[in-house]
């Protein structure tokens, strides 16, 4: 059986009446659902419950205030509903009086949607001083899906907004954790206090997602900017303490191998004095470069590190080592530039010895070693070559000439040889 459509005018039928009494009831539960549905919503309880600021606060007020409206009007709704079916329930067979009366309840303006007082500046002289506003159950209907949008909409924006934020600090939460259970371990004071101020500004920063996921999510907010400082600090110390633990963990490791760069730096020293000497009695020199003496002070801030260790000044220790490697990296190459600098000068004269008797080789595998002009060369530098000190420049020419000599043998077209 179809149900008779209940009229706009005019007396309703039992049946229209019964139909509509079974529909609009049917709307009220699925407002009721509806409205319980958003007061279980996280979004929903974390606004009811956050200490809200700023855009957010002011946004939710106004939703709060719409969903409080929600209720009002679903109770004024449901009462009507009450009242009309109360008359209803009172025969199988309600009088046209009482089909009527339900009819003016469903049809009539029967909620006080608001009830405000006229401010006295729009009051005219004999106008009321407070204003109500009637609608009818369809109209209340229309109003509570247009508010209860409003609301959900908001709710859900704001969730999403919690979520959002969240997300992006919630990796930074999980490393600041990391990092300070490796400062615990380690026990640097330092090390703790510039972990803290990291940690209670992450803290203030996040608290403020709470307070005002809105606000923060604008695109003036600096928040993200705020979360990359925090992010950016907080991996400038986890790298000192990364390496912190490890200098901690392979402290003996590292040192002995610090120590055993310093043996080098001081053997070459030691060698660069030797050096010195040889070049100074062997060669004829001006100014050479000065020799080298960093080993001891390096020695010194390697005693200093152990100090440091037993003392748990972990980020200090790590500076400190750093800064020794980069120390110990420029003095090696200092003395090896210096003793180069020195045993180069022996290294030349013996690189010309070894020519001159090469060429003293070729000259006799030729047949003119003996010739007197070509002894006479070679013997000049040979004389230059094995005196003390060593006179290099004038060595290398008495070479050259002997050498341009030798050459000129297997070249009879450019001057046949050496003649006697």
């Amino acid at each position: 059986m179809v149900a008779m459509a209940f009229p706009a005018y005019g007396p309703p039928t039992r049946e229209a009446v019964d139909a509509e009494l079974a529909r609009l009831g049917q709307d009220a539960a699925r407002v009721s659902e509806a409205l319980l549905e958003l007061a279980d919503n996280s979004g929903y309880k974390l606004l009811d419950s956050a200490a809200l600021t700023g855009v957010t606060a002011q946004r939710w007020q106004r939703a709060a205030g719409r969903i409080a409206g929600l209720w009002d009007n679903y109770t004024a709704f449901q009462d009507v509903l009450n009242r009309a079916g109360e008359i209803r329930g009172r025969r199988a067979k309600p009088r046209p009086e009482e089909l009527n009366a339900i009819a003016e309840l469903l049809r009539g303006k029967s909620i006080t949607l608001s009830t405000k007082a006229v401010a006295l500046s729009e009051r005219t002289l004999l106008g009321p001083s407070i204003v109500t506003e009637q609608a009818t159950l369809a109209e209340t209907l229309k109003q509570m899906n247009s508010d209860f949008q409003l609301a959900a909409d908001f709710v859900t924006a704001a969730e999403s907004t919690w979520n959002r934020l969240f997300e992006q600090a919630d990796p930074v939460q999980q490393r600041l954790r990391d990092v300070i259970g490796v400062v615990r371990e380690i026990g640097d004071r330092t090390l703790a206090t510039a972990v803290a101020g990291i940690g209670d500004e992450y803290t203030k920063l996040r608290r403020e997602v709470y307070a005002d996921p809105i606000g923060l999510a604008a695109p003036n907010s600096g928040f993200p900017q705020r979360l990359a400082r925090v992010r950016e600090d907080l991996e400038s110390v986890a790298a000192t303490v990364t390496g912190a633990a490890d200098l901690r963990a392979d402290f003996e490791r590292r040192a002995g191998q610090l120590a055993r760069l310093i043996d080098r730096i001081a053997d070459l020293e030691d060698a660069q004095r030797v050096a010195e000497a040889a070049a100074r009695e062997k060669i004829l020199v001006g100014t050479l470069p000065a020799p080298t003496n960093q080993a001891p002070a390096l020695r010194a801030r390697l005693a200093a590190l152990g100090d440091l260790r037993d003392r748990a000044l972990w980020r200090r220790l790590s500076e400190e080592a750093g800064a020794l490697e980069a120390a110990l990296d420029e003095a090696l190459a200092a003395a090896s530039r210096v003793h180069g600098a020195m045993a180069g000068l022996l290294e030349r004269r013996e690189e010309l010895r070894g020519r001159l008797a090469a060429y003293r080789v070729r000259a006799a595998r030729s047949g003119a070693a003996e010739q007197p002009r070509l002894e006479a060369l070679y013997q000049a530098a040979r004389d230059l070559l094995w005196s003390r000190p060593c006179d290099l420049a004038a060595s290398t020419r008495a070479l050259s000439a002997y050498q341009k000599a030798v050459l000129a043998l297997n070249q009879p077209g450019r001057g046949g040889g050496v003649q006697g």
